[in-house]
């Protein structure tokens, strides 16, 4: 039998306290809110309901013990919701930190399965 190396990889960065509850999704669902200011056109965005965003964004909040979104209350000029400075900090860290691991596995990648390609 001959050995073929895989060509592919995968991982997931999650960051939690107790419960793995920021990764992924939950950043997708912050960028989009941050760029639309507006946690409905995300949820539109990304064909999730309102009802599981609003609950996977309690559930990092609670895990991480920090507000991510500033909700504001319709009025005259509408609601929406922006990233809090929590949020923001947090956000840019995670996406640094996920750009990092990615550059290291991908580098580690190439030296452990492609030495012969």
């Amino acid at each position: 039998m001959t050995y073929h190396n895989p060509e592919k990889f995968d991982f997931k960065v999650r960051l939690f306290n107790e419960e793995p509850c920021f990764g992924k999704g939950v950043s997708q669902l912050l960028h989009l809110c941050d760029e639309y200011g507006s946690l409905s056109k995300a949820c539109e965005v990304m064909g999730m309901s309102h009802s599981k965003a609003w609950k996977i964004l309690k559930r990092a909040e609670e895990d991480l013990d920090m507000k991510l979104l500033e909700r504001v209350s319709g009025g005259s000029n509408g609601g929406g919701s922006v990233l809090s400075e929590e949020g923001k900090t947090l956000l840019k860290k995670y996406d640094e930190f996920q750009k990092r691991m990615k550059d290291f596995a991908e580098e580690t990648f190439q030296e452990l399965f492609n030495e012969e390609r």
